[in-house]
């Protein structure tokens, strides 16, 4: 419980201050971390993020006039249906190919904001758009050779109730 509300704590700080939907964060802390599927990560992502983040981060920012209001609610109008639409295809779409559908955003996402020039037209996109081809190029190459990780390591047998340990 205290684990869940300083996880909370860590990524509402981060949010606040870079601007970032907290599931960019949470999402991978949850599954990582906590064991959760990608599926109910996300679901719990969008339960936790709905109240608190809006609110209070909100009121600041318009206080220091960095909110564009009528921008902001129509983006939430349509998060609205859009999140209700993605919600609805999440159970049909097996928890690998979330976890790398995710994978993908977050590299483009990262490269384009380390390498992106704004200021020229293919430039904008391009960085991203590499960066989440070579992603799935070395996927596919590892596929292909038949790697994958090593499996877990068998636990031991649990000790006999008859069996002196001597240290």
């Amino acid at each position: 419980m205290l684990a869940f509300l300083a996880t909370g704590l860590v990524v509402g700080a981060i949010s606040g201050v870079l601007g970032i939907g907290g599931a960019v964060l949470l999402v991978p802390i949850l599954v990582l971390g906590f064991g959760f599927s990608q599926g109910r990560a996300q679901g719990t992502s969008i339960g936790a993020l709905i109240p608190p983040i809006g609110i209070f981060a909100a009121i600041h920012y318009h206080r220091s006039g960095l909110l564009d209001v009528r921008a902001a609610l129509l983006i939430a109008l349509g998060f609205v249906f859009g999140a209700l639409f993605g919600a609805m295809l999440v159970p049909h779409i097996p928890q690998a190919w979330l976890k790398r559908i995710f994978a993908t955003l977050l590299v483009y996402v990262a490269a384009q904001l380390v390498f992106a020039d704004p200021t020229k037209r293919v430039g904008a996109v391009l960085p991203g758009f590499l960066a989440a081809s070579a992603l799935w190029i070395v996927y596919f190459v590892r596929k292909a050779l038949g790697k994958r990780p090593p499996p877990p390591r068998p636990r031991p047998p649990p000790p006999q109730p008859d069996t002196e340990y001597f240290i």
